[in-house]
Order: structure tokens, then sequence, then C-alpha cells
């Protein structure tokens, strides 16, 4: 008796919808770089029947989905791939993640003196001798319950100075004469 193949298609709508934030089939066919209708050809079981995705695809998505929370290995996994060949194309997939991930924040930090107090006490956990990495992650590991133990911030007790820039410097706005009577006679 042939067993019964499964289509792969089911799977990967179950991962895309555990990403985290919920990555939608658009956004999902944004990030690989194709069209949406392809993309929605792969969770397709009725337009895509085969049991294992193609493993370009597969390394594709799985580096696209790392970004949102699903282990690389997961992904790869739809390609076929006996869990010996998912291990090492997972950590190549990580391996090429960016180390770090820039967004920007208006952030409210403490003042300079609540700021060199923390400092002061988290430098108070760091040996005489340690080294300059192990001091590094010492703070990098303590610097959240630095921030904690500042205490929250409530906004009276902030004053909030905003940078001006040259957009904002010169704007095209302009204030134009109330209507009134004309001084032409």
């Amino acid at each position: 008796m042939v067993p019964l193949m499964v289509a792969v298609g089911p799977k990967l709508k179950e991962l895309r919808g555990r990403t985290k934030p919920r990555v939608s089939s658009r956004r999902a066919a944004d990030l690989l770089g194709i069209g949406h209708s392809r993309y929605a050809f792969y969770e397709n079981p009725n337009t895509y029947k085969k049991p294992y995705l193609p493993l370009d695809l597969a390394r594709q998505i799985a580096s696209a989905f790392a970004d949102y929370g699903i282990e690389p290995a997961e992904v790869m996994a739809l390609a076929g791939l006996t869990d010996s060949e998912v291990e090492p194309e997972a950590r190549e997939i990580e391996a090429q993640r960016p180390i770090a991930q820039f967004a920007v924040m208006t952030v409210a930090l403490p003042s300079e003196a609540a700021l060199t107090d923390m400092f002061e006490s988290l430098l108070s956990l760091i040996p005489p001798d340690a080294t300059r990495a192990e001091a590094a992650q010492i703070l990098a590991r303590r610097l959240p319950s630095g921030f904690a133990a500042c205490g929250p911030l409530s906004l009276d007790q902030l004053s909030v100075s905003m940078p001006v820039t040259s957009a904002t410097a010169q704007s095209p706005a302009r204030d134009h004469p109330a209507p009134g009577p004309s001084s032409r006679s």
C-alpha cells in the first residue's frame, strides 16, 4: 500500500499563522519578493499538491520567517529534509541573520543624576579582575534591571525638548492677512 501524500500548504500556512507579529500572505509574498498569487499557490493544497517545498523557496521562507519568531528548522523540514540535513541548513540561515535590527523610537530616559547612580551600581558588580569582555557581558545582562531600579517616570517629571530640524525651522506655511477693508482708496 502506498502512503498518502499530504500537501505541504497547510503546514506552511500554519507556520505563517504563528509569526509574531502575524504576517499576512501578502506580507509573506513581499518578504520573499514574489507576487501574492505565487505565494498563495504554495499554501493552497488544491493548487500545490506536493508533499515538500522546493529547497530554495524553503530557504527563503525560513530566512524571512526567522525575523518573526519561526525557527528555520521548522520551515526547512517542509522541504523534506531529514533531521541531519535540517540542522546545518537552519544554522546557516541563523548565521546570515543580521546581528541587530534598528528602529527609531522616542524614548524618555531618567535624569543624568539617576543614570549616574544606575551606572555606579552596575559598575560595582564588576569584579576588579574581570576582562573587558566579561565586564561588557555583566553590564549587558544587568542593564534592564538597572533601568527598572530607576523607577517609573511620570509625565509631570519630564521636561521634553524636541530637536529643531531644518524642516521644522523653515516651514512653507505662511500667515495670510485676515480679510477686511482694503487700505487702497
